[in-house]
């Protein structure tokens, strides 16, 4: 097992530890709560209110070698995977064995902040465990753990099955 997939189960671990004993609010009285939350970060007693992912970015960013690509919030690479069904939109990386090394991008409100992404080609889809997963011209978009920066594109080309996603959905050259 690589560093990267041992830092990601020791996170999956201590997040469940952490959350375990916390909040008991229901999950549709946390979900109303989101949907009143104003858009946008917030600073102070506030921004424990806003949930991490609520607003989902995209954005356009120069991969070294592989030119325009499609990255999140922190500018971490996006991927799609081969395997994957477009229409309509369906994962094939369900099980944890995936998941936790192919982490899926999620959008629990399906809210959107674009930058040089094509809102046209930009939609979501439920996955196997109910959650609501982000989509790219039809095709599940998600990071890649070994990533351990902003610009790491470490997963491109894995196992011939995982790509870099370029701005129109299709593979990033390279």
């Amino acid at each position: 097992m690589s560093k990267g997939h041992v830092v990601a189960l020791a996170l999956l671990l201590l997040t469940g530890a952490c959350s375990a004993g916390g909040d008991s609010q229901s999950p549709e009285s946390a979900s109303e709560q989101a949907s009143e939350t104003p858009v946008g970060p917030t600073v102070g007693p506030a921004s424990s209110r806003v949930l991490p992912g609520d607003i989902t970015t995209l954005q356009v960013v120069q991969g070294a070698s592989i030119g325009d690509l499609v990255a999140d919030r922190e500018a971490y690479t996006l991927y799609r995977y081969e395997k994957d069904v477009t229409s309509p939109p369906r994962s094939s990386c369900n099980d944890p064995e995936c998941t936790l090394v192919w982490p899926p991008l999620l959008a629990p409100v399906g809210q959107f902040d674009l930058k040089g992404v094509d809102k046209a080609l930009v939609g979501t889809m439920k996955r196997d465990d109910g959650t609501t997963q982000v989509t790219l011209a039809g095709r599940p978009l998600y990071r890649y753990v070994d990533d351990e920066q902003a610009g790491d594109a470490k997963g491109n080309g894995l196992d011939g099955q995982w790509f870099a996603v370029a701005p129109s959905g299709e593979k990033a050259r390279g």
